[in-house]
């Protein structure tokens, strides 16, 4: 993909849009989201892009219509970019999607005009049979219903999306290969077995039929790659031609990616074809049988081998893998053919008379009801779900290669030492730190404007100092949500030893308040000092009725406290001194890591006159990496302080373009005075710091801040 306008404009630009909507949606704070198709005028320089499919939020809360005209005025933006860790790519998923910016308006205005396109009739089916679905089933059935049949997942709440994800199954949530394959089953047996047609005429019409159900509900990756192998394979019997299986698979990724070629590192299309690729092997290895428990068990090989191909890539873009989808499957995938079928059934009564609909429907809510107890059930048995982390994209390369030779080539005896060299070097690179390496990782989080950094030791272990926090956004979908713990579940981290608050500012802590409610959490440490004025009483009262609740012990910290392990290192409390001050800066705990040889001084908010306190107690402050207090404010980092740190690495942890103009010039001055290189997280994102116990540490960044296309252009006018 090249760059967009935007990108080549710096990231952003002031704009006047002029154009249509193309599609509306809900984002999961219940704004709507609009696709806009519109010429935008750059208001600085009054040059003209046109034709710019802009993803807008509409903070408002408008009404909205397909085909209506609008005029938008505000910030066009370029899209975020995936951070060092993984997480959600912005700008992976909406490029994608065929956008290249994204608004918040501040205007946003109805011309009165209206455009009428083939996209907008195929929108308008499309809400018709929603809004019928809706009249019909209870909420939380129609969210699944409308998911099902238009595509549409925006109503599906958080309890039961998690619910069909640690059974395995949440391919019933969205238009899947799984529901273009039973639709062309059905169209193809009802047109062969009830109106006689030949199989070239049938052929035909399932091609188009499933063509028509892909347009109605939209072009995502797994639907177009089964109907691009459904249409090869009628195809073949159009003329008589016996479709290959390995053909067919490669023939729909060619056409799909010529299509739009970054629908090869999303998740849905990797897991679509890796899903058919597994049955195709499945079916390689696995006998038939002819007796019906022989069936039966073949059938139950088949979608093991489905579910497996799909675990480690699974593992690789959301850190869990279910270890009971093939039980809950053997439930659910019989039943999804009826399904669909009724609901389709139902959505067209519906249509032309409401009572015949709902009492279709009310098939449609009994199958839901039984897959709902299905998933219940089996995320019952212990370790039905469970966390393994991101594992590297070359260990997940061996792990295909290992399976895909042993399905196809089943080794002779001269090729088992290249099963178990691979076994070895995936077994050293998955359990290496652990036994010998023994390094300990510290990130620090980008949370946008605030302080988040996590501690990880080789035993897998993590400790955190921080969450950040908005303060405008609610708890639930705060930074804690959002960045931490999709950070530790990418670390393969169920449990919390020891989380360290340094003081109560929002920046700080509302992340930490969402933590200790979702994850068991060993013990909280918060600064023994106390405040005189605090405009944060209700949060600690919060977070104290959270830790009485979780039964999460709470201990001070004071000047001199000292916290040791052998894998975890040590962690010194070098302030602020016991006793009372006056607000929640000064009382910020200021905490020293080390590990090895290596030594990581972190701040917190702490100012100027804490700063000269710990100078003037003697302690030895010299630190390799300083995190520079209060994201780099001018009220704090004295030029002495500094210097008697002497950190090679400074690391400011603030947000991009924040209001509060951190971190500060004079701070940056500094700095460079005392040549200490500046690891900012508004710049660099998160920051990664590996650390040997004998042989120092490594510094790595997110530079996927920058494109990576950009990043190879660089690298090439350098060389």
């Amino acid at each position: 993909a090249s760059p967009t306008v935007i990108e080549k404009a710096g990231g952003s630009m002031q704009v006047t849009a002029t154009g249509y909507i193309t599609d509306i949606g809900t984002t999961s704070g219940g704004y709507p989201k609009l696709r806009i198709h519109a010429d935008m005028i750059n208001l600085e320089d009054g040059n003209v892009y046109p034709a710019q499919t802009i993803y807008v939020i509409d903070m408002q809360l408008g009404e909205h219509e397909i085909g209506e005209g609008v005029i938008l005025q505000g910030e066009a933006m370029a899209f975020s970019h995936a951070d060092l860790y993984g997480g959600y790519d912005e700008w992976q998923y909406l490029t994608a999607q065929g956008y290249t910016c994204k608004m918040f308006p501040d205007v946003m205005e109805k011309t009165g005009e209206q455009h009428q396109s083939v996209a907008t009739l195929f929108f308008r089916w499309n809400q018709a049979v929603q809004h019928v679905l809706e009249r019909m089933l209870p909420a939380e059935q129609s969210a699944i219903a409308k998911a099902m049949l238009t595509g549409n997942r925006d109503d599906i709440d958080r309890m039961t999306e998690t619910l069909y994800t640690k059974a395995g199954v949440t391919h019933i949530l969205c238009i899947s290969g799984l529901h273009m394959s039973i639709l062309a089953a059905c169209v193809a047996y009802l047109l062969e077995r009830y109106a006689k047609c030949s199989l070239r005429t049938s052929a035909i019409v399932t091609i188009f039929a499933c063509w028509f159900f892909l347009l109605f509900t939209g072009f995502a990756p797994s639907s177009m790659r089964a109907v691009v192998m459904i249409t090869i394979a009628s195809f073949g019997r159009v003329f008589y031609r016996k479709p290959d299986w390995l053909n067919s698979i490669a023939l729909a990724a060619l056409v799909i990616l010529c299509l739009e070629p970054l629908y090869l590192f999303q998740a849905g299309f990797q897991l679509s074809f890796l899903s058919v690729i597994g049955i195709y092997m499945g079916s390689r290895v696995l006998p038939e049988g002819e007796t019906w428990y022989a069936k039966l068990g073949h059938m139950a090989g088949i979608s093991a081998f489905a579910s497996g191909f799909g675990l480690p890539v699974a593992a690789y873009h959301f850190s869990d893998v279910s270890t009971v989808a093939v039980l809950s499957n053997m439930v659910i995938l019989p039943l999804s053919g009826i399904l669909l079928g009724m609901i389709i059934l139902s959505a067209i009564a519906g249509l032309l008379w409401l009572p015949a609909g709902v009492f279709l429907s009310g098939t449609v809510y009994a199958i839901l009801k039984l897959f709902e107890g299905t998933c219940w059930l089996v995320t019952q048995i212990p370790y039905s779900y469970i966390s393994v982390g991101r594992m590297p994209v070359f260990c997940i390369l061996l792990l295909y290669g290992l399976a895909i030779c042993c399905c196809l080539y089943r080794p002779r005896w001269q090729e088992r030492s290249i099963v178990v060299g691979t076994t070895i070097i995936l077994l050293c690179a998955m359990v290496g730190n652990r036994l010998y390496l023994h390094q300990n990782q510290v990130m620090f989080l980008d949370v946008g404007q605030g302080d988040a950094a996590v501690i990880t030791t080789s035993d897998h272990k993590a400790y955190v100092i921080d969450g950040g926090g908005i303060a405008n956004k609610e708890i639930g979908a705060n930074t804690g949500v959002t960045v931490l713990e999709p950070y530790l579940a990418s670390q393969g981290i169920e449990r919390v030893e020891a989380v360290f608050l340094t003081h109560f500012d929002t920046d700080h802590c509302l992340g930490i308040l969402e933590l200790l409610q979702d994850m068991p959490v060993g013990a909280l440490y918060l600064p023994a000092a106390e405040v005189e004025h605090t405009e944060f009483e209700e949060i600690q009262i919060h977070m104290q009725e959270v830790t009485a609740q979780k039964q999460i012990p709470i201990y001070t910290l004071k000047q001199g406290d000292v916290l040791q392990e052998e894998r975890f290192g040590t962690l010194t409390c070098f302030g602020p001194p016991d006793g009372k001050v006056e607000n929640e800066n000064q009382r910020s705990l200021v905490l020293q890591y080390q590990y090895g040889d290596t030594k990581i001084l972190f701040t917190g908010d702490c100012e100027a006159e804490g700063e000269y306190q710990m100078m003037q107690s003697g302690i030895d402050l010299q630190s390799d990496i300083l995190k520079v207090a209060h994201h780099g404010s001018a009220t704090s980092s004295l030029q002495t302080f500094l210097e008697t740190v002497a950190p090679t690495y400074s690391v400011i942890s603030c947000g991009e373009n924040n209001w509060y103009g951190h971190p500060h010039p004079q701070t940056i001055e500094k700095l460079e005075k005392i040549q200490s290189e500046i690891l900012r997280t508004d710049k660099m994102g998160s920051i990664e710091i590996q650390i040997a116990p004998d042989t120092g540490y490594t510094i790595q960044t997110a530079a996927e801040r920058i494109p990576w296309y950009e990043r190879i252009k660089k690298s090439m006018e350098t060389k």
